[in-house]
């Protein structure tokens, strides 16, 4: 079900950062906390679904789905 609900999804990313560090300060690190914008899809117990486009026949769908988890999600709500 695609909607023209458009919601801010406010969570913490994983990453991967190539550089050398120092083992000691590992714990220092912490989540990229970033706000994805998109159109509400659906939800359900795993996580949320947006797209960054709709089609304009709805029969058509949407595209670029992205999924983010509820353990990532910090806030979200309908712009």
């Amino acid at each position: 079900m695609t909607t023209d609900k458009v919601v801010i999804v406010e969570w913490g990313d994983a990453f991967i950062d190539t550089a050398d560090f120092d083992p000691k300060k590992a714990g220092e690190t912490h989540p990229v906390y970033r706000k994805t914008v998109g159109f509400y899809i659906t939800k359900n117990q795993h996580g949320i679904v947006l797209a960054t486009d709709l089609y304009e026949k709805k029969e058509d769908g949407a595209a670029a789905k992205m999924f983010i988890p509820w353990g990532l999600v910090k806030d979200w709500w309908e712009v």
